[in-house]
């Protein structure tokens, strides 16, 4: 009988390997009376190029035994490709059971297990249950909290791909939630995708009516379709919001000059040449200043 467990959780995905190594070895040592060897038989060195993912995988078959390897990223900052170690053990037979334990950065923990026996796979589940705590399917809100959590940290990746990705996840579950809506919208617009992002902006917007950045980002996209009355009208709200955003006024202020409203434009063009800043502290993602920009757009503007 086969049996699969998956769990993809933050705390999965923190799991160590040599964590992984001992409770492999804790299920051999107590179902199956085998011990693992405690030191790699080979060590090798290899190059992966397109891999990224820190993974401990072991297995077993009756006609094979049981191997394990382990894969490490090492961080080495001078060379391009990322350099990784293989290890693996001595193969020795185990004719009860068939198991494979992944642990993966990008995927969670992931036990598998074979066995003719299945009071041993039920007896497995437990003892994985009672070392790890979440052994049991998880909630829709934690489901959700997570999306939301990776999309934050990796969304506005690949040209919004992923933000796009995940953000339709959490809507399918959460459709009214302001910040699934809000950050899918965004990553459409960072995919250039502006009447996708419209639609999700637009309903943000009404989550949240004191949200400048939903009404920031919406004016932003009106902008890049040429919709000027409606861009106006969104990056207006937003500048209630948010008097002091340079950036708010910096928009504003390129949505006034290709509406013609010379001497507003050059209002909020100064007033955002004096908000910029010029000097963008390290890990404030996102933050951009227009100072040069708005330079240049006032200097034309002047004459």
């Amino acid at each position: 009988m086969k049996e699969k467990i998956e769990i993809n959780t933050m705390t999965a995905r923190n799991v160590y390997s040599s964590e992984s190594l001992e409770f492999i070895r804790n299920i051999l040592k107590k179902f199956c009376n085998i011990e693992i060897p405690d030191k790699a038989k080979e060590i090798h060195k290899q190059d992966r190029s397109n891999d990224y993912t820190d993974e401990f995988r072991i297995y077993g078959t009756s006609d094979q035994g049981i191997k394990f390897h382990s894969y490490y990223k090492v961080i080495d900052k001078t060379v391009k490709i990322p350099t990784f170690y293989t290890v693996s053990s001595e193969t020795f037979g185990c004719e009860a059971l068939w198991t494979k334990f992944t642990i993966s950065s990008q995927d969670g923990l992931i036990l598998e297990m074979e066995s003719e026996d299945s009071k041993l796979n039920q007896k497995i589940v437990a003892f994985f249950e009672t070392e790890y705590g979440y052994c049991r399917k998880q909630s829709e809100e934690e489901i959700f909290d997570e999306i939301i959590h990776e999309i934050r940290i990796q969304g506005f990746e690949d040209n919004g791909e992923k933000g796009i990705k995940l953000g339709l996840k959490a809507i399918k579950i959460y459709p009214d939630d302001f910040w699934a809506r809000f950050y899918l919208g965004c990553s459409y617009a960072l995919n250039k995708q502006h009447k996708k992002a419209i639609e999700h902006l637009s309903i943000a917007t009404q989550k949240d009516s004191k949200s400048h950045d939903a009404f920031y980002n919406l004016g932003k996209s009106y902008l890049a379709l040429n919709e000027l009355a409606k861009a106006k009208e969104a990056m207006l709200k937003a500048l209630l919001l948010a008097k002091d955003s340079h950036a708010i006024n910096y928009y504003l202020a390129v949505i006034l000059e290709k509406n013609k409203e010379k001497e507003e434009a050059i209002k909020h063009y100064q007033k955002a040449i004096k908000l910029a800043p010029e000097n963008i502290p390290d890990g404030k993602r996102g933050v951009i200043s227009y100072l040069e920009e708005a330079k240049e757009h006032l200097k034309k503007l002047k004459g």
